[in-house]
This record gives structure tokens, C-alpha cells and sequence, in this order.
């Protein structure tokens, strides 16, 4: 019989408890542990909590070493990190697991194409990982694809690159409550302008790590990155999503864009737009160069639904890949998983 992959998951707040969904539901995955500090959870079944009916039973506990510890005859195929944004905040979790000897998958946005911002973090991870033999890779639709990985792949065909413009225009009001207040939704325009400058809200997290990554795998050398202060998209009339009611004259979302140039030249343009009732919605991808390519998702592709997915395609590929601390552009080409299941001893 195939066995499948065994996954310890760390982080179980809203999406992280779709994932667990949608892991015990995949054949071919295990959960086999959730780790997460708050304390009322401590103990919980995953799957009463969920509501599932199966034959499983998976508690979740604070204490990520104890939890290693239970498993150390028969460790994690790999480790989902969805905790923070924050590379630092997440990077302890991660050297615990490679230590263990488990390879990590997160959804750290900074962790998508850290070099930049951290340096010394980032070589440390790397060299940490080679000595374990496991490997850190960062991912996630955005960043990790649709904004960095696509358009990378969107060039294959293509025999000279001008420029690279990629735009994501979301309707917000299906995403989570947490992703809605991320962006401002329901807000006065001076609270969300106070709250983009003093960082309580962040609006979208990975426009400058996916330049970087577009900018590097096609060795641009860009020499200059900017992220643009977000700004608030205004409420026309009222709407309402399932988060909150926008009047009018409040904050519907946001739009941001980032650049990189080179020479004052700018090759990459990125736009996320993200804002309640947002229309049309789609996923576009510009390059131009020779030839020309125009690729544009109507509808655009649901941002948590696609996160899941991401994470549960990559767990079987992670063990294939080099150890080491990797980018979405230095695996092979990432596709479905659902049928592949763990390789006999």
C-alpha cells in the first residue's frame, strides 16, 4: 500500500485551519500533529473543532520541541509554517524543524526571496539547511507565483524582454476577515493612512521580494527597488461584505504598486489592487519584448483557496528537491500532487 506524506502543521489560525481541512481530506498527506501558542486551543482535537467526521484524531498543542520529541522515531515527512510574515519571527520555528530533520514549507511572505532584506538570516538558513540536509523554501500564491514565478515562466518563449508589468485586481470581499483588515476595509481615510505609516496594518507583504525574484532569474540587475506608500480606494456608495459594511466616503481596500529599474529605466511594474467589490477581478501578466505575451486570468484566482493549494502540490516535492534554502524559481516546474504518494524505503 502507498503511504502518504506525513505533515506537522504550526500555525492554526483562520487559513491555517482551512489548511488542515484540506490536508486531512487529501488522500495522499497525514496530519500528524498542530502546533499553535494559543491557549485556547490547548488540547483540542483539529478535527472536532472542524467538524469533520473521520476516523482521525489530532490534538493540538503549544510546544513545538515536545511535539518533535513524540515523533522522533517517526518524524514529519516535512513542516508548514503559517505563522508571520516576519522572517525573523518565523526563522527560530524553522532552524527547530530542519534540526529535527524535517524540511519546512511556509507561508512567510519576507521568506519568499529573503536575500535582500535578510542577508545574513538568509545565509544562515542555507548554510543550517545543507548541514541537516533538509530544505526551507518559501511560498504561497502571492508571493510565489502569480506575481513572481508566473511571470518568470510567462518569458520561456520569449527571445528579448523589454519590460514586465504584472497587475492583480482582487475583489476583497470573499477573502477573510483578517485579509480585509489587512487592507483597510471599513476604515476612515485618516485611520488607514495612520495605520499604513505606524505598520498596525500592512496592506500586501511580497511586491518587493517577487522584483527581486523576476529581476534575478532573468538577470536584469535592477539598481533600484521601490515599494510605493499603498493608498486607499474610496467608497462611492455602501458596500456590504461579509467582514464589515463600507459607507460611503470609507475605505474600500487598497492599491500598491512596486517598481525596478535600472539606469532609471523601469522593467518591472507590479499593481496589487485589492478592495471590496473590485470589478472586473483578474490576474494579468504583460511582457513586452519579442514576442509580445499577454496573459490574463478573468475572474483571477481566489487568494486562500489557491494559498492551500500551493502549500499541499509542494509537500510531495519537497523531498526531491536540493537541501538548502530555495526560491519557488529554483525547483523544478511546480504542478498538482494529489496523486503522488510517498516513495517505498
Amino acid at each position: 500500500m502507498p503511504e502518504p506524506f506525513r505533515v506537522l502543521q504550526i500555525g492554526f489560525g483562520t487559513l491555517g485551519q482551512n489548511i488542515a481541512k484540506a490536508i486531512i481530506k487529501r488522500k495522499n498527506l497525514q496530519l500528524i500533529g498542530v502546533v499553535d501558542i494559543n491557549p485556547e486551543l490547548q488540547n483540542l482535537l483539529v478535527e472536532d473543532l472542524l467538524k469533520l467526521k473521520v476516523d482521525t484524531q489530532t490534538p493540538i498543542r503549544d510546544n513545538l520541541e515536545a511535539v518533535l520529541d513524540h515523533f522522533k522515531n517517526q518524524p514529519p515527512d516535512v513542516a508548514l509554517v503559517a505563522t508571520s510574515s516576519s522572517l525573523e519571527k518565523c526563522a527560530p520555528t524553522i532552524t527547530t524543524c530542519l534540526a529535527a530533520g524535517i524540511d519546512v514549507l511556509s507561508l512567510c511572505e519576507e521568506l519568499s526571496y529573503p536575500y535582500i532584506r535578510h542577508p545574513e538570516l538568509s545565509k544562515e538558513l542555507h548554510e543550517y539547511g545543507v548541514k541537516t540536509s533538509k530544505t526551507i523554501l518559501g511560498t504561497g500564491i502571492n508571493p510565489g507565483y502569480l506575481m513572481d514565478l508566473l511571470p518568470i515562466f510567462l518569458t520561456a518563449p520569449v527571445q528579448r524582454v523589454d519590460r514586465i508589468q504584472v497587475t492583480r485586481n482582487m475583489n476583497s470581499s470573499s477573502r477573510r476577515a483578517a485579509f480585509q483588515k489587512k487592507i483597510g476595509t471599513g476604515m476612515t481615510v485618516d485611520d488607514f493612512k495612520a495605520a499604513i505609516a505606524s505598520g498596525t496594518i500592512t496592506g500586501h507583504v511580497g511586491l518587493v521580494e517577487s522584483i527581486h525574484m523576476i529581476g534575478d532569474a532573468l538577470d536584469l540587475k535592477l539598481d533600484h527597488v521601490e515599494e510605493l506608500p499603498p493608498q486607499p480606494v474610496i467608497a462611492t456608495q455602501e458596500i456590504v461584505t461579509p467582514f464589515t459594511t463600507v459607507r460611503k466616503g470609507m475605505v474600500r481596500g487598497l492599491k500598491s504598486r512596486a517598481i525596478g529599474q535600472k539606469a532609471g529605466e523601469t522593467l518591472i511594474t507590479l499593481d496589487f489592487n485589492a478592495y471590496a467589490d473590485a470589478s472586473p477581478a483578474y490576474d494579468e501578466v504583460r511582457i513586452d519584448g519579442y514576442p509580445d505575451i499577454h496573459q490574463r486570468i478573468e475572474g483571477g484566482v481566489h487568494g486562500d483557496y489557491a494559498t492551500i493549494g500551493m502549500l499541499l502540490n509542494l509537500i510531495p516535492l519537497i523531498s526531491e528537491i536540493k537541501p538548502g534554502l530555495l526560491t519557488m524559481k529554483d525547483i523544478p516546474c511546480p504542478h498538482n500532487t494529489e496523486r503522488i504518494w510517498k516513495p517505498s524505503a
